[in-house]
């Protein structure tokens, strides 16, 4: 959405959209593998607090012609998914959620973002292995291409950090939630899902924004002490813009912390995220694809694969 407003102008108000989540029916996937196994229980665990349904897909990726020579069949394949996964679900979803299960045979990332729209899924939740550098290139990354394509918000699970083979899944909790607010129509998005989750798991939120360093070129005879002026006048703009939507958007009775921060937007959020202990990250994607994202980047998908805590991706709502 553009801009109508002119510059020097006061800044906008920020307010909510008007359509409130309702997370009813939770997609998550899994692959049988200890890693998927964390997104599994994140789901069950959310899906308890929200009184929410559970649907469990594997994905069976078509077999190469080698791989058609053994004996067994894709029926039969298909058969033991089924038979893992009633499993699954029995060991891992308890409580009172009603949970049903599929098998799609494709790849990955388009079988979960096409259940997930022929589902009518409020929420993906997936786990993701986390790799980074030439590891990640040569593996790809099945989450970042569903949070790409998803038509609902994704949350990540990230299992780089969690004990592998644990006896006892660790303790569930909701109690810091940190939003990055750039104050665009995009980044408000995010707003209503923290506010949302933040009032079921009676967690604070913390609102961030992430001033980029100003650097003004040498020949332009700008003094390094022009460029810290800068820095921190931009610092007092934020900080005052975030007393604003938490003024315009947050209930009074809500626990909010608002916070600004220098540097790299993906880097401070990911910093900021493992200083405070957040046990979420609530951000929205611009949702380009193709060249345009290739050439916009993502700061979403950069906090995704580097964050230390579960991220929520969320959709932009229709201008």
């Amino acid at each position: 959405m553009k801009n109508s407003k002119k510059p020097g102008m006061a800044p906008r108000k920020i307010a909510a959209p008007a359509v409130r989540p309702n997370v009813q029916k939770i997609l998550t996937t899994t692959d049988f593998s200890d890693d998927s196994r964390a997104g599994v229980r994140y789901a069950a665990a959310l899906a308890e607090r929200l009184n929410a349904d559970v649907a469990l897909l594997h994905v069976v990726e078509p077999r190469s012609w080698m791989d058609r020579l053994e004996a067994r069949k894709d029926s039969e394949l298909v058969a033991l998914a089924q038979a893992q996964l009633a499993k699954v679900a029995k060991r891992e979803v308890g409580g009172d959620a009603t949970v049903t299960s599929s098998v799609r045979t494709g790849k990955p990332f388009h079988e979960i973002t096409t259940a997930a729209r022929e589902g009518t899924a409020d929420l993906i939740v997936i786990a993701t292995h986390g790799y980074t550098g030439v590891e990640r290139i040569l593996l790809g990354s099945t989450a970042e291409r569903v949070v790409r394509h998803a038509p609902c918000p994704v949350l990540v699970v990230p299992t780089r950090e969690l004990p592998k083979r644990a006896g006892k899944a660790p303790p569930f909790q909701l109690k810091k939630i940190l939003v990055p607010i750039d104050f665009s129509n995009l980044s408000k998005d995010a707003l209503p899902y923290a506010v949302f989750l933040a009032g079921r798991f009676d967690a604070e939120v913390i609102l961030l924004h992430v001033v980029e360093p100003f650097a003004p070129p040498a020949e332009l005879g700008y003094a390094p002490s022009t460029a810290k002026e800068a820095e921190a006048a931009s610092q007092q703009c934020a900080a005052e813009q975030l007393a604003r939507v938490r003024q315009q958007t947050l209930t009074p009775n809500m626990s909010v912390q608002t916070l600004v921060r220098s540097g790299a937007p993906f880097h401070e959020i990911c910093c900021a995220a493992k200083a405070l202990g957040a046990d979420l990250i609530v951000l929205t994607t611009h949702g380009y694809t193709g060249l345009k994202h290739v050439w916009l980047g993502s700061t979403a998908e950069r906090v995704v694969r580097h964050a230390p805590c579960p991220v929520l991706v969320v959709r932009p709502t229709a201008p």
